[in-house]
């Protein structure tokens, strides 16, 4: 084994990059690149001799580093493309405290040799700094992230556009709280991988602006908009569709389901994977079939083989994501968050646009946060593996498990799993449910194992969460016995259930 300190100097400098990678991005750690750096020039002599002339090491500078150390990198980085980290954290960009020291500065030097950016990062408080970014001449960047304190509109001369001068080389671009004038710059960005806009409430673009900006960036492997309640009622005439052939995922998060709906009836998707929405209802629920058998149609592409259904009610939400059955790399994933729009209502729609298609889930999995749907409405679906439950009455429940369905001799027929946190319940009920599902006896004593019925599967797992003190350990001893030890779960009570 080679000895570190006689490695030939190529191998060594690969090894100082590498360990240096993780600070080239604002990843929340407390040290700099730069003061990685510093601190490897004091290991000894040869070391600060070998990092001092390798102009590479030097091509990263950060707002946080002092001013001297920051011109001593661009001094000694020569002609390498730069790496400019001008956030001072992770947190949302208004969660700023005041603006750190040299901040201003900081930006100046930054716009000052704009013709060696590689990736920008870059936070401005005024229209005129985000145009001086926005319109430096950068031949050789590839990632531009501009975030404004606050919110603001670009407005260029006539015959001249925002980000023209910016290389078309551009792969990622982020811009927070910057409205630009989005057909116009669509020109320069034929070549955008990733594309993210959030922040914006009073210059929100319109739906057409949104669409002709993705149109211009055939390219795009990920898409990101992330607005405060887009304007509907724009969206009814139709549209000449168009392909984003590489479109791997797609987020939209504040977008009208008018939005949405244009966006996913004029956009051809074939390659995406993931697909997250989350949009409200409130002045629209009659879009909601709309829009669900619009995300439905993506189920070719994005759902290619059994997948499981997850089904989450809170409050006036529901949540709907569509996991891989199992956990290959290569399987999509479809998540919607519809809000606003009476959440037990959803499932019926919901079941008839998906659950009924050929390509209906291998099994579903639903959660309930203190919202109350109407039982029968289950009776169509009956791969229900999984049911949670959060501070709601089960007492139904328990009863609608016991009994025949309009479809099936018992409610839930496949269940597998059964959680309970802290709910409202009579434990008596509890016990009848499993006595009668297993072929024991009732509460009452009563033999019930000559209910000529079929017998579902016996649950894998049973969970029941209390607050300590509040559980009839005698009744779930006997839920226990039945059930069997291996498959119930009695948590947060401080009192063990007997092994007996």
């Amino acid at each position: 084994m080679i000895p570190f300190h006689k490695l030939p100097i190529e191998i060594f400098i690969q090894i100082i990059t590498g360990a240096l990678a993780p600070f080239q991005i604002r990843d929340g750690s407390d040290g700099t690149y730069l003061g990685r750096l510093v601190t490897l020039c004091t290991v000894c002599k040869r070391w600060k001799e070998v990092i001092s002339r390798t102009a590479s090491l030097w091509a990263t500078i950060d707002i946080r580093d002092p001013t001297a150390i920051t011109s001593t990198a661009i001094s000694r980085s020569a002609n390498h493309p730069l790496n400019i980290i001008g956030a001072t954290s992770s947190l949302p960009i208004r969660s700023w405290p005041n603006a750190p020291d040299g901040w201003e500065q900081f930006v100046n030097t930054a716009i000052a040799v704009s013709t060696r950016w590689r990736s920008t990062q870059l936070v401005v408080a005024s229209e005129e700094t985000a145009l001086a970014i926005l319109n430096a001449h950068a031949p050789r960047l590839e990632i531009l992230e501009v975030k404004s304190t606050t919110e603001c509109r670009l407005d260029v001369l006539e015959g001249s556009s925002t980000l023209q001068a910016i290389g078309p080389q551009v792969r990622r671009l982020v811009l927070h709280g910057l409205a630009i004038p989005w057909h116009a710059s669509s020109c320069a960005l034929g070549k955008l991988r990733y594309l993210s806009i959030s922040g914006l409430k009073e210059f929100v673009p319109s739906c057409e602006e949104m669409l002709g900006m993705l149109r211009g960036c055939p390219g795009l492997v990920d898409v990101v908009l992330s607005l405060d309640r887009t304007a509907g009622g724009e969206t009814s005439r139709s549209r000449p569709s168009f392909t984003l052939a590489q479109l791997d995922s797609m987020s939209f998060s504040g977008l009208s389901p008018s939005w949405t709906l244009a966006f996913l009836e004029t956009i051809c998707t074939p390659s995406v994977r993931s697909i997250d929405l989350d949009f409200d209802f409130s002045d629209s629920d009659h879009l909601f079939p709309s829009v669900i058998k619009g995300v439905g149609a993506l189920c070719s592409s994005v759902i290619d083989a059994q997948y499981r259904l997850e089904i989450y009610f809170d409050g006036p939400y529901l949540q709907w994501t569509c996991h891989p059955d199992d956990k290959r790399s290569n399987w999509r994933r479809i998540d919607l968050r519809a809000g606003n729009y009476p959440a037990p209502n959803t499932l019926e729609t919901l079941w008839a646009e998906v659950g009924i298609s050929r390509f209906a889930p291998k099994s579903v999995e639903i959660t309930l946060m203190t919202v109350d749907i109407e039982l029968p409405k289950l009776d169509e679906i009956d791969s229900i593996r999984s049911f949670v439950i959060y501070g709601g009455d089960t007492n139904s429940l328990f009863t609608y498990m016991s009994n025949p369905t309009t479809r099936c001799e018992w409610g839930l027929p496949e269940l597998e799993d059964l959680t309970l946190y802290d709910c409202r319940y009579d434990p008596e009920r509890l016990l009848d449910m499993v006595s009668v599902r297993y072929g024991g006896e009732g509460s009452e004593g009563d033999n019930i194992s000559d209910d000529r019925r079929d017998r579902p599967p016996p649950l894998k797992d049973l969970t029941v969460c209390h607050f300590a003190g509040e559980a009839d350990l005698a009744t779930l001893n006997l839920v226990k016995d039945i059930v069997g030890a291996e498959c119930f779960t009695l948590e947060d009570v401080e009192l063990e259930l007997s092994d007996e």
